[in-house]
């Protein structure tokens, strides 16, 4: 299950969701389904190496603080 950041176009709460298949989120602030999924930056820069790293310090992949731990890996 993929893991989205969206923006509510209705109130402009910003959020993380999973989401399968076709579903459409919800904003969870306003309850509207008005929502744009928003471009997620997960590379980071090395001033060292001046290239990005692609590698995740957690096991799941996924940067820290990307969920709430539900995935038992953080």
């Amino acid at each position: 299950m993929p893991l989205y950041e969206y923006i509510c176009s209705n109130c402009g709460q910003q959020f993380e969701e999973l989401v399968r298949g076709q579903e459409q989120p919800i904003c969870p602030k306003c309850g509207s389904p008005k929502v744009e999924k928003q471009l997620s930056k997960v590379a980071a820069h090395s001033a060292e190496s001046g290239q990005a790293s692609h590698q995740s310090p957690l096991p799941c992949g996924m940067p820290p603080g990307c969920c709430s731990g539900q995935c038992g890996l953080t």
